[in-house]
């Protein structure tokens, strides 16, 4: 085998062990409770998602209908 070979075989090799320990010691970790923030994502901040989402909507808006004119005004 060449170098370039070799080096090619080890990286394969370690990302290989790397997967591998990722695999085996996925059942080790801890649980993490995540409702607290799931709750105030979906109570508290629905209404300001909402409002984000419309006004970035409006402005796609106003960015398409600009377009439009400026097309047909200039051609």
């Amino acid at each position: 085998m060449n170098a370039k070979t070799e080096m090619k075989l080890s990286t394969v090799l370690k990302t290989g062990a790397a997967v591998a320990a990722t695999l085996v010691s996925g059942g080790a970790m801890a649980a993490i409770d995540t409702t607290a923030a799931t709750t105030a994502i979906t109570g508290d901040a629905g209404g300001a998602v909402t409002a984000i989402g419309t006004a970035m909507l409006g402005l796609a808006a106003i960015a398409v209908a600009f377009k439009w004119a400026k097309a047909a005004i200039f051609g």
